[in-house]
């Protein structure tokens, strides 16, 4: 597992010092029952923190992971550009929590009980809890592409994906050689049918297209190619009428293809073909290609199936406000997990953090949820080599007034991407240390409005120092 200084400095800091500067333990990992139960390490980490650290350690919390690596999907695209190292797309999973919360050491979860408050965990031992928050993300499923994973595996097989395979060492730059190893022939994008995880996110075709056709200019790719993007949906984004029309329009202007209703079902990895389905009629058809890259595409996680905690999208049924799930009172979502109308991303998952914390708090109280989700989300799409917009929208369709801004390019652009690069790497590591708590980055307790009649129980300080109200801008 790689780990960068930054990485170790802080990840010897927490559970193995606990108790040795202060009278505090960290919670025992052998507990029967805890009071918050958390599902996931990615987001569910930093939920975890800032619970712990809002309630003075009052709850007993246990993260149940089942990985050690967490992927930052957000600069993935800059990333297989090689302007951020692997240590800091590739996490240690653990750094997100702090020295006090009890961990499941790599043993998922196999069964949730919803009807007697409990989950099993895949070595058998049962946990109870009072509350369940479920962030689980949504589950890769590489199984679905006859052929994939052997071919994304091998170094030399010209098929590409928007993860690193768990198999590769440290040495393994593969995902760079999607955009500078093509020379010539056919390429092809595939996108799933929705729902999956990377929606927009991964969209690197863009950057692509600009990379080959500096490429071309200078010599080092034949201007014998073709870029086709297979798209099964009829949408490249499900949520937001600009980022979809963005989309059509500028592939349409970089006269890049696009065949509609086609997914990929399986690759060959010996002879360099593919075959495709289409979504309406079952009928495939297999062609050859030089160059080939598919998002990855997502199923139910089965845990939750079998609880009847899913819609019938296979993913979280919560409100889309409160973000409480819609039978069972106790269990909350957060991120790519739940079922909503926003294009899932990080950064979504990111603007649920205070509301879920918040609503679990005065759950547990026995108050009203008074947190509600506006379904802010915010995913960059990188234009070319060295320009960046993002995509930003609410629920309803809503357009945040920064979204799509400079997509045509330009200083400020160019200035974005710079920012992008230079900095993101680090802003991700300090929200899971729990230096950044979201814009404009600050570190007290966010606060929301409260229901009519009911008096802020927070004291003199709470009114002193207030915290930031639900807004986004």
């Amino acid at each position: 597992m790689l780990i960068s200084g930054m990485q170790l400095r802080h990840s010897l800091t927490p559970r193995f010092f606990a108790g040795v500067f202060n009278k505090r333990k960290p919670t025992k990992k052998d507990l029967d029952h805890y009071d918050i139960v958390v599902i996931g390490c990615n987001l569910g980490g930093v939920l975890s923190r800032q619970l712990d650290k809002v309630s003075h350690g009052k709850y007993k919390i246990m993260v149940v992971l089942d990985q050690n690596i967490n992927q930052i999907t957000p600069i993935r695209q800059i990333y297989e550009q090689q302007k951020t190292a692997k240590t800091d797309f590739l996490l240690n999973a653990k750094l997100s929590l702090n020295m006090y919360t009890a961990h499941s050491d790599q043993v998922g979860c196999q069964t949730i009980l919803p009807e007697e408050n409990a989950i099993v965990l895949r070595n058998g031992r049962r946990i109870g809890y009072n509350q369940l928050v479920v962030a689980m993300g949504q589950q890769v499923n590489y199984n679905a592409i006859k052929g994939f994973e052997e071919a994304w595996q091998d170094f030399d097989t010209p098929v590409f994906t928007n993860l690193d395979h768990p198999s590769w060492r440290s040495s393994n730059h593969k995902y760079t050689r999607w955009h500078y190893n093509f020379n010539h022939g056919e390429a092809y994008f595939c996108i799933p049918q929705f729902p999956f995880s990377g929606e927009v996110e991964s969209y690197n075709f863009l950057l692509s297209q600009r990379i080959w056709e500096w490429q071309t200019a200078n010599g080092r790719q034949s201007p014998i190619k073709k870029l086709t993007i297979i798209q099964p949906n009829e949408r490249f984004v499900q949520y937001n009428d600009a980022g979809d029309s963005f989309f059509k329009e500028e592939l349409k202007r970089r006269n890049i293809n696009v065949e509609y209703g086609l997914k990929l079902v399986e690759v060959n990895k010996q002879y360099n073909t593919a075959t495709f389905e289409d979504v309406k009629t079952g009928n495939k058809q297999t062609r050859n290609f030089n160059h080939l890259y598919a998002v990855a595409p997502t199923k139910a996680h089965e845990p939750l199936v079998k609880a009847g905690l899913t819609t019938s999208k296979g993913l979280l049924d919560v409100n889309i406000k409160t973000l409480q799930h819609n039978k069972y009172k106790n269990i909350f979502g957060l991120g790519d997990v739940n079922d909503l109308p926003t294009t899932n991303c990080f950064w979504a998952g990111f603007h649920q953090l205070h509301v879920v914390r918040n609503n679990i708090e005065r759950n547990i109280a026995g108050k009203s949820l008074n947190a509600e989700y506006d379904g802010y989300s915010k995913v960059p799409i990188i234009l070319g080599q060295n320009t960046l917009t993002f995509l930003c929208h609410k629920y309803n369709n809503e357009n945040a007034w920064h979204n799509l801004y400079f997509s045509n390019g330009g200083f400020l652009a160019a200035l974005r991407y710079y920012n992008w690069c230079k900095n993101f790497k680090k802003a991700f590591i300090d929200i899971y240390l729990e230096k950044n708590w979201g814009p404009p980055y600050y570190k007290i307790k966010k606060s929301f409005k409260l229901p009519e009649g009911e008096k802020d129980d927070h004291g003199f300080l709470s009114k002193l120092l207030p915290g930031k109200k639900e807004s986004h801008h």
